[in-house]
């Protein structure tokens, strides 16, 4: 009898350590497939629609577009992207694939006028980062001063075959021919420029390797008929015909006069919002 109730005793506590161990065991995998389901959505890029791609210019920071992407789309989601010098980029911010205006804004750690030769490579850098994360074959842009010559430098010289494709550009109070009076003269209509800068120079050289499926707006801010945004002369940003009007399918230019429209106050100016709102979308 006694033996009896050791065997019952012991079956008992085999019984009840199976129990557990199994009970670990399914624990385990659960544990083990949910990992495995959130490492794979997080591998695989999520896809977006059309993102537009806005970049500040000399010393903008991610925050330069806030006014601006809160007049276009007050519910849009915003990626913004910072590339440091050594080419680490970070960022903050989410985008849905349900978002129909998702927007992204790139920034430099360093901005300043001496690391534009390099800005193209640092903005491809941020193209590529962003392609780990959402999944998108086409893009537009928005460059503020400088931030036209980061994304001509890029289509020149930087652009990867896997990157997705810009299809439509606007470039806003962009000094393609330098900010000197020296290369330009206070007109708004001309047939040609004074000078020649450097910067128009170096542009001009690889040109050709510009995508020929760009639609181009150019824009220009005039303050009091001085036929310059207070800061480029509208000779300048219009000299980016010489760029870009050969080489893309379509290319205009829009100079807009009256309230708002010197050269910090144009990425906020509601005519340029209502021109941005109807280009892009």
């Amino acid at each position: 009898m006694k033996n009896t109730q050791n065997i019952k005793s012991r079956l008992s506590k085999i019984l009840l350590i199976v129990g557990v161990v199994l009970m670990f065991f399914l624990l385990f995998q659960k544990g083990l497939t949910a990992f495995a389901d959130k490492f794979s959505s997080n591998s695989a890029p999520l896809e977006i629609q059309t993102p537009t791609i806005f970049v500040p210019g000399t010393n903008g920071t991610v925050n330069r577009f806030n006014g601006l992407i809160k007049k276009l789309d007050s519910k849009a989601d915003v990626l913004k992207v910072t590339v440091a010098t050594d080419g680490t980029v970070t960022s903050k911010g989410k985008l849905k694939s349900a978002t129909e205006h998702p927007m992204i804004v790139i920034a430099f750690e360093d901005s300043s006028d001496k690391t534009l030769p390099i800005q193209g490579k640092w903005y491809q850098l941020a193209l590529n980062y962003i392609q780990q994360k959402y999944s998108f074959a086409t893009y537009n842009y928005l460059g503020h001063s400088n931030g036209g010559l980061v994304i001509t430098s890029y289509l020149e010289e930087f652009q990867q075959t896997s990157d997705p494709k810009l299809t439509k550009l606007i470039t806003l109070g962009t000094p393609y021919n330098d900010t000197s009076t020296k290369y330009n003269e206070a007109v708004t209509s001309f047939t040609q420029v004074k000078e020649h800068s450097e910067l128009l120079n170096g542009y001009l050289k690889d040109l050709e390797n510009i995508p020929d499926t760009i639609e181009m707006l150019n824009i220009a801010g005039e303050v009091d008929e001085t036929a310059s945004d207070n800061t480029v002369p509208v000779q300048s940003v219009f000299s980016g015909r010489y760029i870009y009007q050969e080489q893309v399918t379509a290319y205009q230019e829009r100079l807009i006069r009256g309230e708002a429209t010197s050269h910090s106050e144009l990425v906020e100016n509601q005519e340029v919002i209502s021109i941005v709102k109807e280009f892009f979308w």
